[in-house]
């Protein structure tokens, strides 16, 4: 597949042999994702096929690139050209040995049909949702249950929940370890359950499926009892709209099979979690990637609006010092010792002598939360 090569790359090769020739080829053909090899192979045939069409001669040119995504423009998505771009400046450098990421008209171009775009995402289901659903369906939506728990306590994706076995889990005293070693970036990630109702709704499922002999976790579930056979990728992937369905929540063509993933790393971050935590949870390694999954969230939006407004409430409290003791006042009660704290000043100050148990007391102007940090 892999044997044509430019003038200069045989006149480099005279004189090597032809087993190491072979294994050469071998190695570039090593290069394409294992999972996604025929996708990289389909995407260059149809651009030389469309070249074909229309003579183009030289396929790795970028005139003939140019006009190609061009073409494709009117029609896809910017999100699939940047795909077909990256799938066919592979198959370019190992077929043709030229990269194609130093035209920069042509990325220029790419980056062009960004402005503008909004990609479609996955909704998210809410902490409410979730609750609603464990306790209201029925027992027939078992194994959606116990993918949902999985999905959303490990941001799963639908795949590695079709490939999810059952030595992956491990029931501990008062939790349950789920280790996913196959993921789409190659490097295996775990996380736990320790809900007490969830852990108690997946014991039930594989108490239910404990003389199946698939291997496969999540298998079939009717009338009572679970079937040998296991859940397909595309049903798998329709639990969240199934959910949707259930709930009866507006768009349930929404509820992808990104759902669980897309829900657990914003539940995290709405919870207070850092980036790396987040990254941790997905397996992701870019920052702005693991970002995108997070929703926009009226409760961090409000919870954001209400640290700015408290930090310049303390700012300008701060500045008259009669005011400093309306919102933090510290006192021992059998003295008259006084501790004061300023958010500017970033400091206490304590006035006569020591003895006797500190009384705090706070008053947080609009209900705003106050965190105080005491270092010794």
């Amino acid at each position: 597949m892999f044997s044509e090569s430019s003038d200069n790359e045989d006149y480099c090769n005279i004189g090597t042999p032809p087993e190491l020739k072979e294994a050469a080829e071998r190695a570039e053909a090593c290069l394409l994702p294992e999972k996604s090899r025929g996708r990289y192979e389909m995407a260059l045939k149809v651009y030389e096929k469309w070249c074909a069409e229309r003579n183009a001669k030289n396929i790795a040119s970028e005139t003939a690139l140019m006009a190609y995504f061009s073409d494709m423009a009117r029609q896809k998505k910017p999100s699939t050209l940047w795909a077909t771009y990256s799938m066919i400046r592979t198959m370019l450098e190992l077929t043709k040995k030229t990269d194609i990421s130093k035209y920069y008209k042509l990325v220029a171009f790419l980056k062009r049909q960004n402005v503008g775009f909004k990609p479609k995402k996955s909704s998210i289901f809410t902490r409410e949702n979730l609750e609603d659903f464990l306790k209201k369906a029925p027992q027939e939506f078992l194994p959606i249950k116990v993918a949902l728990i999985v999905g959303v306590s490990g941001a799963c994706r639908s795949d590695e929940l079709l490939k999810m076995k059952t030595t992956h889990i491990n029931i501990l005293e008062n939790k349950i370890c789920i280790e996913i070693p196959d993921t789409k970036t190659y490097k295996s990630r775990s996380f736990m359950i320790t809900n007490t109702n969830w852990i108690e709704i997946v014991k039930e499922f594989i108490q239910v499926r404990k003389d199946i002999e698939n291997e496969r976790f999540f298998v079939q579930y009717r009338l009572g009892k679970a079937r040998n056979q296991p859940f397909g990728y595309n049903s798998i992937s329709k639990f969240p709209y199934n959910i949707a369905s259930f709930l009866k929540l507006p768009n349930t063509e929404t509820y992808t099979g990104h759902a669980f993933r897309r829900t657990a790393a914003t539940l995290l971050v709405n919870s207070g979690a850092d980036i790396l935590q987040l990254k941790r949870l997905g397996g992701w390694k870019s920052s702005a990637v693991a970002e995108g999954y997070v929703d926009v969230s009226v409760a961090n939006q409000t919870k954001t609006a209400n640290m700015i407004s408290l930090t310049t409430l303390l700012s300008s409290s701060c500045s008259n010092s009669n005011s400093l003791s309306s919102f933090v006042d510290i006192r021992r009660p059998d003295t008259s010792q006084e501790l004061r704290f300023c958010s500017s000043e970033n400091s206490m100050s304590e006035t006569h002598h020591q003895g006797g148990p500190l009384t705090i007391s706070i008053n947080a102007y609009n209900n705003s939360n106050l965190t105080i940090n005491f270092n010794k």
